[in-house]
């Protein structure tokens, strides 16, 4: 079994797709139902778009379909005469040493498509049933503001097939550790990038495609005395599901922001030679390639410094999230407060946003009073230091 992805001559109703995930048997055939799975699922739903999810859909499929033609199964094989499931044989090997001892998550992830993919192949009529079956599960129910509109009753349905996994803690920076991390960042554009990422939880990949021409003159603006709101298009820089949003940037935030733009931008942009669209540039004067992926380093390597070794960008969004939240509802005003966050951070539901009140009890109080006024601070204090 392999996996290739498409070239720009892969089309389909007169679109072309690259880096469409294709697999190819032993014999050198394209794996049909692989296929029409993947292009019902992944262009004719429409609801995923990203070309990183065609590359998750590819693999998990690769993994599952090159897993049974090594061992001579027929993925097809669904009947009762096993002596388990085609989804718990594949669940355990991937359990084993052999298939790579995967963490639940990761294995779930990966069932989770599976399920999918079994599901259309009913649809299709290529088998005649799932090889799995629907249990009811415990599940932890939302509390204050949703739990009201919650008809769970606590349970849900999911496949028998798949792992219990422990409850994720989100992981969240106090004001001091936040401190911490922006004394370690010693470049200033660096530092800059993170604090704009702690005051406004930015993904990594908005951060390295964050444009230029969305910084002002904080001056010129005159509509808040605190905040500078930004309105974020898909058009002009990388959005997760392609949804414009609004975020809220600190108008100290965006002084520095000014003067970055005015001093050292225009000194790394010069470098290069050509004009750059992106707002921060590497020290060759171009653009942060791969999705930002060397802004994990950044974060990860004043996180080692400053003895955070858990930090990556993610937890600065939900440093930010958390405690924006946090101090929101201590105006009593909880329903505001989730409506608010999830448009920050561009959450498809307010369920998504909600996870973090959970991280309060966690977390101690003295920690999470003027989050971003100390954010402002504790910058300013490691700049003219």
């Amino acid at each position: 079994m392999e996996l290739f992805f498409s070239t720009a001559k892969f089309r389909l109703n007169g679109h072309s797709y690259t880096g469409f995930p294709i697999l190819i048997t032993e014999e050198g055939k394209v794996v049909s139902e692989a296929l029409d799975f993947c292009i019902t699922y992944l262009i004719k739903r429409g609801r995923v778009q990203s070309p990183k999810s065609w590359v998750t859909y590819g693999k998990a499929l690769y993994q599952f379909l090159g897993w049974c033609e090594a061992n001579a199964i027929d993925w097809r094989d669904v009947g009762n005469d096993r002596e388990s499931t085609i989804l718990a044989e594949f669940r355990d090997w991937n359990l084993s040493s052999e298939g790579g001892s995967l963490s639940a998550v990761t294995i779930n992830a990966r069932l989770r498509l599976l399920c999918a993919f079994y599901r259309h192949a009913v649809n299709k009529g290529w088998i005649e049933t799932v090889p799995y079956d629907i249990e009811t599960v415990t599940v932890r129910q939302p509390k204050g503001f949703l739990a009201h509109v919650d008809a769970s009753g606590g349970e849900r349905s999911s496949a028998d097939v798949m792992l219990k996994t422990p409850r994720t803690v989100i992981k969240v920076l106090s004001k001091y550790q936040s401190r911490e991390l922006l004394d370690a960042i010693k470049n200033p554009s660096h530092r800059l990038m993170v604090r704009l990422a702690l005051t406004t939880g930015l993904r990594r990949e908005e951060l390295a495609s964050f444009p230029l021409k969305y910084v002002v003159n904080p001056v010129s603006y005159t509509k808040h005395r605190s905040f500078i709101r930004v309105n974020l298009d898909p058009r002009d820089m990388v959005i997760k599901r392609h949804q414009p949003r609004g975020i809220d940037v600190p108008r100290t935030v965006m002084e520095d922001l000014w003067q970055y733009v005015i001093g050292e931008r225009h000194r790394l942009e010069s470098i290069s030679g050509e004009a750059q669209p992106t707002l921060f540039l590497t020290a060759d004067g171009w653009p942060y390639a791969n999705d930002g992926a060397t802004i994990l380093g950044i974060v990860k390597k004043a996180g080692a410094a400053a003895g955070i070794p858990y930090v990556n960008v993610h937890v600065l969004r939900h440093t930010y999230a958390t405690h924006t939240l946090y101090a929101m509802m201590q105006a009593k005003a909880q329903t505001h407060a989730l409506m608010y966050v999830r448009d920050r951070l561009g959450h498809a539901s307010v369920t998504t946003t909600e996870k973090y009140l959970h991280c309060f009890s966690e977390l101690e109080d003295a920690l999470m009073n003027d989050y971003q006024s100390e954010i402002d601070v504790m910058s300013r204090e490691v700049a003219d230091g």
